[in-house]
């Protein structure tokens, strides 16, 4: 009996050890760097249309793929614009005329129109292949993206006494790197 009790107190004291070596190392689970508290006061739910005017304009895909296609055909090597453009759709925001937000404590839901839709709850999640981190840091809305060499960061951020939304998307595909800005109207 002495024995199994010296046995289940040597287990119980390799456990402790691996839980503080893993804490230690960093091994343990994965934590968002974002807070899952929304800012007082902060609402990004409505319509919102955008301001061209004081927007980037998207990638153009169609002078992208004509550019990709004639370096092949010349037998250049092939630059990398077709990571970014490609990247480029999996952030519908880039090229989004019209945004319809829900938001709650909890979650949010954006529509980007055309039938593009999607739901983020704050912290970790899985969408697909990509891995979001969505949350807050100071009053913006922050989701990060990440899926084998392409990262994404949105920024959503109220101004104007919340009558317009500024987004900025900041992508990485490879070596290449784009950013936009997308500046919304609240829609009356």
């Amino acid at each position: 009996m002495r024995l199994k009790t010296e046995m289940s107190r040597a287990t119980s004291y390799v456990a402790i050890a691996i839980g503080i070596a893993f804490a230690l190392l960093g091994c343990g689970p994965a934590s968002s760097s974002l807070s899952a508290v929304v800012p007082f006061g902060i609402d990004l739910t409505g319509m919102w249309v955008l301001d061209e005017a004081r927007s980037d304009a998207p990638p153009d895909q169609e002078a992208a793929l004509q550019r990709i296609k004639a370096e092949e055909i010349e037998g250049k090597q092939s630059s990398n614009l077709g990571s970014i453009l490609y990247a480029a759709q999996d952030f519908p925001v880039i090229s989004s005329q019209r945004l319809v937000i829900e938001q709650d404590a909890t979650s949010i839901g954006i529509s980007y129109g055309d039938g593009q839709h999607r739901d983020l709850i704050w912290g970790l999640q899985t969408r697909a292949e990509w891995k979001i981190d969505a949350g807050w840091e100071q009053n913006r809305l922050v989701v990060k993206s990440v899926v084998s060499h392409t990262t994404g960061t949105e920024k959503y951020q109220l101004q104007a006494g919340g009558e317009t939304l500024v987004v900025e998307i900041a992508i990485r595909a490879g070596p290449d790197r784009r950013s936009f800005r997308r500046t919304f109207d609240k829609a009356r």
